[in-house]
């Protein structure tokens, strides 16, 4: 199986605002905040948006795992993923205005907004539909396209 989108991914990691429950947390991420950036993402490039829910109960799944490999569980309350192909595109988006005047103002309601770590980076394939990803048809260290042979 091959893999050859070439698409950035921007990580963000993000902690609750205080006061809120994490029920609170994710029910705005999910009903408001989501629903609400769609087509604000869609028009900067976004093609692809996923919100990771890390709620008591899956938290607790990991909880043993950590203890034995000795590693700390991370104690965020959900990341965020946005997959672009124009990372300037992406990086222009706030600066709209809808973005400045509503979507921020709606991160601040529910997010601890100076809490948040973020990364960036391309995803490569290992395993892929439970098949194992063989060819790959970019240099992940370039990021450009291979030549044929």
């Amino acid at each position: 199986m091959s893999h050859t989108e070439k698409l950035i991914r921007i990580t963000t990691l993000i902690p609750r605002k205080k006061g809120l429950t994490e029920a609170q947390f994710y029910k705005h991420w999910t009903e408001v905040h989501g629903p609400m950036v769609l087509d604000f993402m869609m028009r900067h490039g976004v093609v692809e948006y996923r919100q990771y829910h890390t709620t008591p109960e899956t938290k607790a799944l990991g909880e043993g795992m950590a203890k034995a490999a000795g590693r700390p569980m991370l104690s965020f309350d959900g990341i965020s993923d946005a997959y672009v192909r124009d990372f300037a595109e992406f990086q222009n988006a706030f600066k709209d205005p809808e973005y400045l005047t509503k979507i921020r103002d709606d991160e601040l309601a529910f997010i601890d907004v100076d809490n948040i770590q973020m990364t960036i980076g391309q995803d490569w394939l290992v395993v892929q539909g439970g098949n194992p990803v063989t060819e790959h048809a970019r240099d992940i260290y370039r990021g450009e396209a291979k030549e044929e042979k």
